[in-house]
């Protein structure tokens, strides 16, 4: 009974979700689209610091780190890969700065200044493919895609891992995932590439490339998880933040995106789909 209200509380929270981000993509313009993922972007930035910055000095400089961070997010508005991987070098530039004025100030500053870089390039440079991704030929369809293989991947893992399960996957760093659930999530993640293949990708995609598009992306993604897990844990925190009822923050459900969405967008960029 009192596991009720949890998975009430979760189901809802994911259908509006799901709601939401599918009239994003088929009714939105791409000004819209790109507001609402530097939105999610600068939440999951917060959140990212509130966890891996918790000294004073650190805690003064979040914001500073954010923006810096936000860089080459922000400039995902061109749709130009240059201008977003310009972007990325001046946040390296202006976070070394950062770290530099406040060098005699911080605890650590060498670590201060790998979680600021790492933030920007984890968060800000993987977010900032999802605008990139939605400006090429039918991106729409391949975000929506995207979702679907990362949820695919992440409800085979749950299922098959849940109750056929043994050998565990990265004990050290997530010690409920198993290596049944993996290869799940990805089985199923490849068999939603193969069905909507008809509904959403052009003809020219064949049914190896759906295939191999699903197994990949649910592979990297799944990379992406145990990435924040590591940060998680590292941190000593269970759940990123607690501004989604029953999935936690917007990095807990955002962490497989940030990895599989620069995949996909050079997967395409580069005619491999």
């Amino acid at each position: 009974m009192s596991q009720t209200g949890p998975d009430m509380k979760r189901l809802l929270t994911g259908l509006a979700i799901a709601i939401g981000w599918f009239c994003l993509l088929f009714y939105g313009p791409a000004s819209l689209f790109w507001t609402v993922v530097c939105g999610l972007g600068l939440l999951a930035l917060h959140e990212y610091c509130a966890m891996a910055l918790t000294g004073a000095t650190e805690q003064a400089l979040r914001p500073f780190l954010i923006l810096g961070a936000c860089l080459p997010l922000l400039a995902a508005v061109f749709g130009q890969l240059s201008m977003v991987s310009g972007a990325l070098v001046l946040a390296f530039c202006c976070l070394t700065f950062l770290t530099l004025r406040a060098y005699g100030r911080l605890a650590e500053p060498f670590t201060f200044l790998s979680r600021a870089v790492f933030g920007a390039f984890y968060i800000g440079f993987g977010a900032a493919h999802l605008p990139l991704l939605f400006l090429l030929p039918e991106g729409n369809r391949w975000v929506l895609l995207l979702t679907l293989i990362i949820v695919a991947a992440d409800a085979g893992a749950y299922y098959v891992g849940s109750n056929f399960g043994r050998r565990k996957l990265c004990p050290a760093i997530s010690p409920n995932k198993t290596v049944e659930g993996l290869v799940g999530g990805m089985l199923l993640a490849m068999v939603t590439a193969i069905v909507t293949r008809p509904l959403l990708l052009s003809p020219a995609t064949t049914l190896l490339q759906s295939a191999v598009a699903g197994l990949l992306l649910a592979g990297v993604g799944a990379v992406g998880d145990l990435v924040e897990s590591v940060l998680k844990r590292a941190m000593g925190v269970k759940d990123s933040g607690t501004l989604l009822p029953g999935h936690g923050g917007i990095l807990d459900r955002t962490d497989s995106m940030l990895f599989a969405a620069p995949v996909l967008y050079y997967l395409l960029r580069f005619g491999l789909l």
